[in-house]
């Protein structure tokens, strides 16, 4: 005889009206919504034996079980047509069990009634230990409202778990007089619940995320199917390019809502700034390049540099040299705007961050860290902006080591995808020579939306843009 099988024979004299299930073989390293999943199968199992009726209807989708268990303690059943929401705890002792709010005074979420379930990792077993309605909780049960859960005391649930069970079989699919009265909960607009989301998914306390918006707000959200999946599943944060030119802050677009973005800043501001040396560059046509590297040490050294780019422009599309601009910072200005070539319209810019790093008049750069993003792989994605004459933007997107590296990983992938997610371009580097960036270049218009993806083999993220 088990241990199980031994310790369940005594609870069972000694408490005959509880249900006691083996639960052997249960990792320690699962997650919430593992653990949710095991005990639903194995409560439903021990339902079905019973001639009942059993289906998973809270969270109801296997979009809302992983992000829901980590929230919320318990899942819901329809047993024969009655919903009973099953609630786990680990606490060793009976001295009753705590029903979170969501559950009570939420109408999606409210059940007819509600079993505990004691989880006992010693003797590996699930212990039902009784049945409490929804009236009885919203009469009896004291609402912590800073926890927000009802307390229930161990004599308030109805012990004989048979009396339960019989119900369901005689009592299908019909309103039943066990729910009390449901709070009305305002429905949050649209806007509203954008901010509401925007706010949760920026939460970083030690405390819930189901605590750090009023119960009216998060409620509506937790309440509603279309609110539910936007947080299960967030739209991008959309960085919107042309913003950075009205304004010192970049900023980004949340689904409708400009907010300040906190991951991108300037060169001048990450703690290990890239070192331009040698790298690949693709552009959406065929033509790559290797970005040259010229030194502008001193005032001879940066007036040599700008002729030179002057001159190597090709005789069908070259820009004069200006005779009412002297400067080196007003012929590159110059040349970044009438050139067509992307080639030499970034070799400009590249001379005149050089030059005149505080000069963003003409342009504009941002970079991210993506260090916590790429497990462990010090990458940092910078894009840059220069706005052109007729109205559209040239845009460059360049990844760096930032670390203490001088050069990329191997085959770590730069794409430029489309709104919709297909592919324009991509740059890979090489794991023969070593490439200190990769880069891609392209021009758009006012309204366009792109996303740039960096991967390797661990892993990817994806950063959605609009000009």
């Amino acid at each position: 005889m088990s241990i199980f099988d031994r310790q369940t024979e005594l609870l069972t004299k000694i408490y005959p009206e509880h249900v006691w299930l083996d639960i052997t073989d249960v990792e320690i390293s699962l997650t919430k919504a593992e653990l949710n999943q095991r005990w639903i199968e194995k409560i439903s199992t021990y339902l079905t034996d019973l001639g009942l009726v059993v289906k998973l209807i809270f969270p109801n989708e296997e979009l809302y079980l992983p992000l829901i268990s980590e929230l919320v303690d318990g899942f819901a059943l329809s047993v024969s047509g009655i919903k009973v929401a099953f609630i786990p705890s680990e606490d060793l002792d009976l001295a009753g069990f705590e029903v979170q709010q969501e559950w009570v005074d939420l109408s999606n979420w409210v059940a007819d009634y509600y079993v505990p379930i004691q989880i006992d990792r010693e003797y590996n077993y699930l212990h039902l230990w009784g049945f409490i309605s929804h009236q009885s909780i919203q009469q009896k049960a004291n609402l912590d409202r800073t926890l927000r859960s009802y307390e229930v005391e161990s004599t308030d649930p109805i012990e004989d778990l048979q009396i339960l069970w019989l119900s369901c079989e005689l009592v299908n699919d019909c309103e039943l007089a066990s729910r009390g009265t449901i709070p009305h909960m305002t429905p949050l607009s649209a806007s509203e619940a954008q901010v509401s989301i925007e706010r949760l998914q920026q939460h970083k306390s030690m405390f819930s995320p189901r605590l750090v918006l009023p119960f009216e707000q998060w409620g509506a959200i937790m309440n509603a199917p279309e609110y539910l999946n936007l947080y299960a599943n967030p739209v991008p944060a959309i960085t919107k390019i042309a913003n950075w030119f009205r304004s010192q802050i970049a900023e980004i677009e949340y689904v409708g809502n400009t907010l300040a973005d906190r991951g991108w800043v300037t060169i001048t501001e990450i703690a290990n700034p890239p070192k331009l040396l040698s790298g690949y560059c693709a552009a959406p046509s065929p033509k790559t390049f290797t970005v040259r590297t010229i030194p502008l040490g001193n005032e001879r050294e940066i007036d040599r540099a700008v002729k030179s780019l002057y001159d190597s422009q090709d005789a069908a599309n070259k820009v004069d040299l200006p005779s009412d601009r002297d400067s080196p910072q007003a012929l590159l200005i110059y040349l970044m705007q009438y050139t067509t070539d992307e080639y030499l319209r970034w070799q400009a810019a590249e001379y005149l961050w050089t030059i005149a790093p505080d000069n963003h008049l003409n342009w504009h750069r941002r970079i991210k860290d993506l260090g916590l993003l790429m497990q462990g792989h010090q990458l940092g994605l910078m894009v840059a902006a220069i706005p052109l004459l007729d109205g559209t933007y040239a845009v460059l997107n360049r990844l760096y080591p930032i670390g203490n590296e001088d050069n990329l990983p191997s085959h770590v992938r730069l794409s430029l995808l489309s709104e919709e997610g297909s592919q324009l371009c991509e740059a890979t580097s090489k794991s023969t020579v070593k490439d200190s960036y990769i880069q891609l270049y392209f021009t758009a218009s006012i309204g366009d939306r792109f996303n740039v993806r960096v991967s390797t083999s661990e892993n990817s993220i994806t950063e959605a843009f609009a000009i």
